[in-house]
C-alpha cells in the first residue's frame, strides 16, 4: 500500500480500540517500514527485508515474518503490562511501534500478491498462512527491483501484454513483475485489469481486506493477552494505553531505538 492507504486503513481498523496517540504510533510503525527497505545493521538484520512487504519471496518466508512479528507484538504488551515505574512509557511506545510493523505486513499482503486474483468468490483469509489458495503454486508476490519497476513503467504495452496474458499471470505460475501485480493505490495496472475482468476495484478489495485483518488481528493479540495476563494487569493495561499521549516529537527522538528494539526482538526468534 502507498502510505496514505496504510495510515487510513490502520486508523480505521484500530480507532475504536486506541486513543488518537496510539494510533498515530502505531501509524508511523507501519509507515516506518517502507523507510527500511535496506540492509542496516543492527536495523534490518533480523529478519528478511523483502517478507516484511511481500516482495519478491515466498509465502513461508513472509509467514515467518508474520508469526515472529506477531510474538514480539504480544510480548511487547505482556511486558508493558508488568511494567511499573518510569520505564512504562518506553515499552508502550515500543509496543504500538511493534504493532505498527506488524500490521503494515498483514496489509501489503492483500495489496503486493496475486491472492486477491485466486479469491474472486470467497475474499476472505482467516489468517496469512491460511489464504484460501487451492494450489499454493499459484500464490505469488512480485518480483521487485527498482530497474525492473522503471521498465515496466516506461513501457507503453506492458498493460496489453498482462491483459493477454491474464489468466497465466495472476491465476496460474507464471512470474510476475511487482508493478504488474501491486494494488497499493486505485488506477494501478493490476487494478484497472481487475476491474476490467471481474467488474470491481482490485484495490478496493484489498484495502477491504486489508482494514478487516487488520482489526481482526489486534482482536486476537488482545484475546491472547487477556488470556495470558492477570485480571490486575490487564485492567492496567487497558488503562496505561487510553492514558497514552506520546507525541510525533517523542516518535521522532526515539525512532532509531525503537527499529533496532524490535530488529533484536525479531533476531532472537531466528
Amino acid at each position: 500500500m502507498i502510505g496514505k492507504y496504510h495510515t487510513s486503513i490502520t486508523n480505521e481498523a484500530l480507532g475504536t480500540s486506541f486513543n488518537g496517540y496510539a494510533v498515530n504510533y502505531i501509524e508511523k510503525g507501519n509507515i516506518d517500514s517502507d523507510e527500511l527497505r535496506d540492509y542496516k545493521e543492527g536495523i534490518t538484520d533480523g529478519y528478511d527485508l523483502s517478507a516484511q512487504h511481500f516482495n519478491k519471496t515466498s509465502l513461508e518466508k513472509c509467514d515467518e515474518f508474520f508469526e515472529d512479528a506477531q510474538d514480539v507484538v504480544l510480548e511487547d504488551f505482556i511486558e508493558a503490562a508488568k511494567a511499573d515505574g518510569a520505564e512504562e512509557d518506553e515499552l508502550y511506545e515500543q509496543a504500538f511501534y511493534d504493532l505498527g510493523r506488524l500490521v503494515h505486513n498483514i496489509q501489503d499482503f492483500y495489496s503486493h500478491t496475486n491472492w486477491i486474483n485466486l479469491n474472486q468468490d470467497e475474499l476472505w483469509n482467516e489468517d496469512i498462512d491460511n489464504p484460501n489458495v487451492d494450489d499454493l503454486e499459484k500464490f505469488k508476490t512480485g518480483d521487485y527491483s527498482y530497474f525492473s519497476q522503471f521498465l515496466d513503467q516506461i513501457n507503453p504495452f506492458y498493460k496489453l501484454y498482462l491483459s493477454a496474458n491474464y489468466d497465466a499471470l495472476y491465476e496460474d505460475d507464471s512470474s510476475i513483475s511487482h508493478y504488474g501485480i501491486n494494488k497499493d493505490e486505485p488506477g494501478t495496472i493490476a487494478d484497472e485489469l481487475y476491474e476490467d475482468k471481474y467488474g470491481v476495484s482490485g484495490f478496493t478489495l484489498a484495502s477491504d481486506m486489508a482494514r478487516e485483518h487488520t482489526a481482526q488481528k489486534w482482536d486476537e493479540i488482545d484475546s491472547a493477552l487477556k488470556e495470558s495476563l492477570s485480571e490486575e494487569e490487564y485492567e492496567n493495561l487497558k488503562q496505561k494505553m487510553s492514558e497514552f499521549d506520546s507525541t510525533q516529537e517523542d516518535f521522532d527522538e526515539n525512532l532509531d531505538e525503537l527499529r533496532a528494539n524490535f530488529n533484536e526482538d525479531m533476531k532472537e526468534l531466528q
